[in-house]
This record gives C-alpha cells, sequence and structure tokens, in this order.
C-alpha cells in the first residue's frame, strides 16, 4: 500500500479536530488504501502534490465518519409500470433513485475523486512501463 498522507498532513490540512484523536490512524489507514486502490499515475513519492494530499485529506474525513466503504442494501425504489390496451399488457420495473439518496457518494469524497483526477488512469487508456 502506498502512503499519500499521514495524520499530520491531515491535521494541517483540516485542523486537529477533523474526528477523535483514536479514530485518526485508521481513517488515514482506509484514505491511504482506498487511493492505493485506485492505481493512481505518475506521483512522485517523495513529493506528493498538494491536490493528491488534500484528497487524501478529505478521504480521511470520510473514512472516519464511517462513509468511505459503507455498504448499500439498497439501490433505490422498486417502480413497476403496466399497461393495457386493446388486450395487449406491457409492464416495466426499474429502480427509481432520488437525487438525495443516502447511497450517492459523500460531496468530500466527489471532491477527492475530482481532485485525483490528473493522476487517474482512464478506463480507455493502457499505461506501459519500460523495464
Amino acid at each position: 500500500m502506498t502512503t499519500y498522507i499521514t495524520v499530520a498532513d491531515v491535521d494541517q490540512l483540516l485542523g486537529e479536530n477533523w474526528t477523535e484523536p483514536d479514530k485518526k490512524a485508521k481513517a488515514v489507514l482506509m484514505a491511504n488504501a482506498w487511493m492505493t486502490s485506485l492505481n493512481l499515475q505518475d506521483i512522485d513519492l517523495n513529493n506528493i502534490p498538494d491536490d493528491v494530499k488534500q484528497a487524501g485529506a478529505y478521504a480521511a474525513s470520510v473514512a472516519a465518519v464511517g462513509n468511505l466503504y459503507q455498504q448499500k442494501t439498497s439501490s433505490g425504489v422498486v417502480t413497476s409500470e403496466s399497461v393495457t390496451a386493446d388486450g395487449v399488457s406491457v409492464s416495466e420495473s426499474y429502480a427509481e433513485l432520488s437525487v438525495d439518496s443516502s447511497s450517492l457518494l459523500d460531496p468530500d469524497l466527489q471532491l477527492a475523486l475530482a481532485l485525483l483526477g490528473p493522476w487517474r488512469l482512464s478506463p480507455f487508456q493502457t499505461y506501459f512501463v519500460r523495464a
């Protein structure tokens, strides 16, 4: 796992009261694991860019409240419609997700992803390393 941020980095960026002291180490660990899983490219680990540290701080704050790896039990309300005309019946079922649903990403996590955009590998790109 790559270490993009430390507790000291998050304390400096968000202030020391961003979460309870006993939650800080685990939240930063979770943020680093999450950012490592994004397979970020072209980051000098000896000089982490400020935007990457800021994104890590936001991810740590989301992790501290338990929303980074939150499990969802429902993706919306199942809606069903059916129409009958002249003996022909048509039925549709779909999931309706409201815009204020708790299953949407936390705003701070959305900001973190936006900040990491320049280092994320597009699904339409291939990353090659010369040996």
